[in-house]
């Protein structure tokens, strides 16, 4: 027999033993991809059924909707990609370093009163920057909520209603982001003339969102009978400052922690009442990018009386004509509300 034959067919036989096998253990190894390097897509037409599809449409499960509806909160998991997360990144800090200018009350510190000192903000609040910066709507995060949007209210048409951009700064225990319930700040049904409210807003998160640097907390099913607690403001009016919060009871309420890591995602919804603690990391910045959606009529008719969720609007939370039994205006005494 040829003996150059014979050493051709073995060294094709070995090769494709070394290839079996390597195929073996690539099959039954623990992923190690992290969420700075998984890959985007699914590859197989098994795993097409949920999860991140395309470019621009994310499939939640059956699971991941009941949550929701149930409690009021849910937390998507690596959602996006790195180098997604790290594109809005760069725009994001534009906003945070000033180059990017946003007028007047758009641009503040959401724990505190309006008018401090820049380099006494604990929470960096930056409102609408796809209004202030056009270049980044449309952007791969807008897609993907989109569509998410769509699948937790398949019976409405959900249209982008605000965004936002939110960052706690390193060692700011007092970036506290007060207890409430989104409906706390936007008009009723009754200021609207709408017999819905349906909504759900995302937060992404830019930096890992961790209990340490003050992470999304909510009261598990606290917003199911779709009534608001009573609301006051945390300073003398809104012409000193934005925010209004309600008194929770944190050793008795089914308090949840939201953690979620770089590029992965939370919904909420506009009952549930929710928060955050402060930013206890020495080094560690929280920056989250929020956006809204709520079914089109809502949107349509809150731009019809002037309201964009602006801090600059003339029609906010103190001006609404919708009961404002929820809403206790400086200086008021706290009562029980049943407003709905």
């Amino acid at each position: 027999k040829d003996p150059r034959r014979m050493l051709l067919l073995l060294s094709f036989f070995s090769l494709l033993l070394v290839t079996q096998i390597t195929q073996i253990v690539a099959s039954v190894s623990p992923s190690s991809t992290t969420h700075n390097q998984r890959a985007p897509f699914v590859s197989s037409v098994e795993d097409r059924q949920y999860g991140r599809i395309s470019e621009d449409k994310y499939i939640l499960t059956p699971e991941q909707i009941e949550t929701f509806h149930r409690e009021g909160c849910v937390t998507i998991p690596n959602v996006l990609t790195e180098e997604e997360v790290h594109e809005l990144e760069i725009v994001f800090d534009r906003f945070l370093s000033g180059e990017i200018p946003v007028p007047d009350k758009d641009f503040c510190d959401m724990s505190k009163p309006f008018g401090i000192p820049r380099d006494q903000w604990s929470i960096v609040n930056c409102m609408l920057p796809t209004t202030y910066h056009p270049p980044l709507q449309n952007n791969v995060y807008e897609r993907l909520t989109r569509s998410m949007a769509q699948q937790l209210f398949p019976s409405n048409e959900m249209v982008k209603d605000y965004d936002q951009f939110l960052t706690k700064l390193p060692d700011k225990q007092d970036a506290v982001f007060a207890w409430h319930q989104d409906m706390g700040y936007w008009p009723g049904k009754a200021a609207l003339g709408v017999d819905t409210t349906d909504t759900c807003t995302f937060s992404l998160a830019i930096d890992d969102s961790l209990e340490e640097n003050g992470c999304l907390r909510y009261i598990a099913g606290s917003g199911v009978a779709k009534k608001l607690r009573t609301h006051a403001p945390l300073v003398n009016s809104r012409d000193e400052g934005h925010a209004i919060a309600i008194q929770v009871n944190e050793d008795t309420e089914p308090i949840r922690l939201a953690p979620a890591k770089r590029g992965s995602i939370t919904i909420h919804d506009e009952w549930v009442v929710h928060g955050s603690g402060g930013n206890n990391s020495k080094t560690k910045s929280r920056r989250t990018y929020v956006v809204a959606y709520r079914d089109e009529s809502i949107v349509k008719a809150e731009r019809a009386i002037g309201f964009t969720h602006s801090h600059n609007d003339d029609v906010n939370w103190d001006s609404f004509h919708d009961g404002e039994a929820h809403r206790v205006k400086a200086g008021a005494a706290a009562e029980k509300c049943d407003f709905e």
